[in-house]
């Protein structure tokens, strides 16, 4: 046995020196430069236009709404999926317009809940109770068809990782073209946000055999609401 350890030290000593040799003559001051690279300009409308064909490449849904449509837009997924209750955070945008659309008489009965409860003493409200949430997004990513989340007290993250169907709003007007330009514009080199999502589609997974499967590690399904209305700009 000690003969077997000494021969396979051995080799790997020889293996080491050899590397270690390899680094010592490395000459660092004349590595060739990494070459650079920059995502050719888009309009707006292409910007729009490759967005949604990623998105829809990794199995998202998108809409075009307004600020008007959007619980209207909503209401019509549930219903066809046969879902009764939405949960969204406590005081985004159109939080406020969401309660006043689903509170209304003559409604499709669909319940809106508010994530205003600690998840702690109540982890199968959100886990078990609740099949569809609702958020707000920070900005967007053209080229790749990215969604950024910046998690907040009225809105965690929780909202757009646990339930099954995932409604997001996206609005158009705070979209750039990759994602350098969004560290630059978001000056996230000077300050990087602790907590940040980004999502390019519904959860999925695969296997050995690379059979995909959905929803496993989050949302099975996501909605995308484009906000695409030169009224709706801030």
């Amino acid at each position: 046995m000690s003969t077997i350890h000494s021969e396979r030290s051995g080799a790997r000593g020889r293996i080491l020196e050899k590397l270690k040799a390899q680094v010592a003559g490395a000459d660092y001051g004349k590595l060739p430069a990494e070459p650079s690279y920059a995502y050719p300009p888009m309009s707006r409308d292409a910007a729009l236009a490759r967005f949604t064909e990623c998105l829809q490449a990794n199995h998202a849904e998108v809409i075009e709404v307004s600020a008007e449509t959007i619980p209207l837009a909503i209401e019509r997924e549930l219903v066809k999926r046969n879902i009764s209750k939405l949960i969204c955070g406590q005081k985004g945008k159109f939080s406020g317009s969401l309660e006043s659309y689903f509170s209304r008489s003559d409604s499709e009965g669909i319940e809106l809940v508010k994530y205003d409860f600690p998840l702690s003493d109540n982890k199968s409200r959100l886990f078990d109770e609740a099949p569809a949430s609702f958020t707000h997004s920070r900005c967007s990513i053209a080229a790749t068809g990215t969604i950024v989340l910046w998690p907040s007290e009225d809105e965690p993250r929780t909202l757009s990782l646990v339930p099954p169907l995932h409604f997001v709003l996206v609005d158009t007007h705070k979209m750039v073209s990759d994602f350098a330009t969004l560290l630059k514009s978001e000056h996230w080199g000077a300050e990087l946000p602790a907590n940040v999502l980004l999502i390019s589609g519904p959860s999925k997974t695969a296997d050995i055999q690379q059979t995909l499967a959905y929803g496993a590690h989050g949302p099975k399904e996501l909605v995308v609401l484009l906000l695409n209305n030169n009224t709706d700009k801030e």
